[in-house]
């Protein structure tokens, strides 16, 4: 009798330590496959919510994809088996929050475990993850806010025994991957990232639609595609006030570096990307292509303008080309050292005509190979001082056809004025001006994407420029310069989110 005694109590004992064990240091206690979910001793007496998945959703809730969308542990069972993600009642589509279908729990409610809604004052962002964040053993909910101080921060909501608290906390140790996006919140002024919807996530911006371009709000796959635009009647036009104006929230003169990836589905006739100014040659900064994309003559003039590239504002052609700057004379200093000299004056007492061979018949076929098909376009950056154009950057071949193409412009060096501009492409250093232009005026009327100032302007020489055909993904603006190894984290961000490989 005593033996058995003996056995109870040992199996009490074990029992309670195997529970205390659970409570205080739930990850104790796994089973033996490291390729396999963590389980615990308590994760065996539950399953994972199976009503409420990826791709199934309560009847009379909305869900919003574009947030954290994913299995976590809020139940502390030591293996992530609630589903958690962002809805809104079907009848109260603004009224967002997030919430979590507890496991073990079918068929029950799967909003019961929530935050407060955006409503009652929660604040949300798309930059959202879940990590247990206090110890606990249970996954908080924590996303990027705009803070007191007017940074960026990580900000969380302790998971608790009924739901999320509504009090905010800063996240001290983040993930890295959200240490990359705060980087890249910093000095940020304006950004588009045109994924899911066509919002300034800085909100001092908004876009106003022309020819109706629309972007999948409800995408089912990670995957961006960009904003497109149809090259015909579509484009964007950026303001930051009632007067539709730029300046107001963003003061574009101390605009430091513009960022995007773009890509032509076809080269129409000098597409800008952006153009931001006054109207037509007046005040603009714009980012687009020459003509319709590289031909042979077009290539072969630019790799003989190669070496003129840091002096292009000079109109003195080099020795012995053209007019060149001479020494000051007075005009009876000329009359006497000069054929101007009427007092020598020879005159001549006839002309003999010369014999000249009959001009050549022109062939309007092209002879073979003349022309290739175009497949890049030169880049063009220019920045202009009321009627004046201050600068002027090309760089051609840099922007193919039909393919994804990362361009950052930014400042180098501390001159307020007239800094260095230096431009990658794809995350390459590629060119840098020197004693460059920053805007020159801080408000700016007509600032579009996908539009150029001068698509109502022709000239007899000219065609006028033609809207963007193509699509763009997440455009920014700082008010600082920024660094190469930011950029190319920018790249790399931005090929996941594209799919590139």
């Amino acid at each position: 009798m005593e033996y058995f005694q003996i056995m109870l109590l040992a199996s009490i004992v074990f029992l309670s330590l195997i529970i205390i064990s659970e409570i205080f240091a739930p990850n104790l206690t796994t089973e033996a496959f490291s390729n396999m979910p963590t389980t615990t001793f308590w994760s065996s007496f539950a399953a994972p919510r199976s009503d409420i998945d990826k791709y199934q959703e309560n009847a009379n809730f909305i869900r919003d994809p574009r947030y954290f969308n994913d299995y976590a542990d809020v139940s502390r069972l030591g293996t992530p088996y609630d589903f958690c993600r962002m809805v809104a009642p079907s009848d109260d589509l603004t009224n967002l929050f997030f919430a979590c279908a507890l496991a073990g729990t079918e068929n029950l409610t799967s909003t019961s475990f929530r935050t407060p809604g955006v409503k009652d004052g929660f604040r949300i962002s798309y930059d959202d993850y879940m990590r247990d964040i206090n110890g606990d053993g249970r996954a908080d909910y924590c996303r990027i806010l705009k803070w007191s101080d007017n940074t960026y921060q990580p900000v969380c909501s302790y998971a608790g025994d009924m739901g999320f608290d509504s009090k905010e906390r800063i996240d001290a140790k983040p993930p890295d991957e959200i240490k990359t996006l705060l980087s890249f919140y910093e000095s940020c002024v304006m950004w588009f990232r045109f994924k899911g919807d066509m919002l300034d996530i800085i909100d001092k911006t908004k876009a106003s639609v022309a020819g109706d371009i629309r972007i999948d709000e409800t995408p089912r796959t990670s995957k961006a595609d960009g904003v497109r635009f149809n090259g015909v009647d579509q484009y964007l036009r950026l303001t930051d006030s009632t007067d539709f104006s730029i300046g107001t929230k963003v003061p574009l003169r101390s605009t430091k570096t513009w960022m995007c990836w773009v890509y032509f589905d076809a080269f129409t006739n000098n597409a800008k990307i952006f153009d931001f100014g006054n109207g037509a040659g007046m005040d603009n900064v714009f980012l687009g292509i020459v003509g319709m994309g590289d031909t042979n003559a077009q290539l072969s003039d630019a790799n003989k303008a190669q070496p003129c590239q840091e002096n292009q504002e000079s109109t003195v052609p080099k020795r012995p080309s053209g007019a060149q700057p001479v020494e000051e004379m007075s005009p009876q200093d000329l009359m006497t050292t000069t054929d101007a000299n009427i007092n020598e004056y020879t005159s001549l007492s006839y002309v003999t005509p010369q014999d000249y061979a009959p001009a050549p018949v022109l062939s309007l076929t092209p002879p073979e190979g003349a022309f290739t098909v175009v497949t890049t376009a030169t880049l063009i950056y220019e920045v202009w001082d009321k009627q004046d154009r201050k600068m002027s950057i090309k760089l051609p071949t840099v922007i193919p056809l039909q393919q994804w193409t990362h361009i950052t412009i930014t400042t180098k060096g501390t001159d307020p004025f007239r800094p260095d501009i230096n431009i990658y492409i794809n995350g390459n250093f590629t060119l840098q001006k020197k004693t460059g232009w920053l805007p020159a005026t801080s408000k700016m009327n007509n600032c579009y994407l996908g539009k150029s100032n001068w698509a109502d302007v022709t000239s007899t020489y000219e065609n006028k420029d033609q809207l963007f055909k193509g699509r763009l993904f997440d455009f920014r603006a700082y008010k600082k310069e920024v660094s190469a190894e930011m950029i190319k984290e920018s790249v790399k961000w931005g090929k996941e989110k594209l799919g590139i490989k």
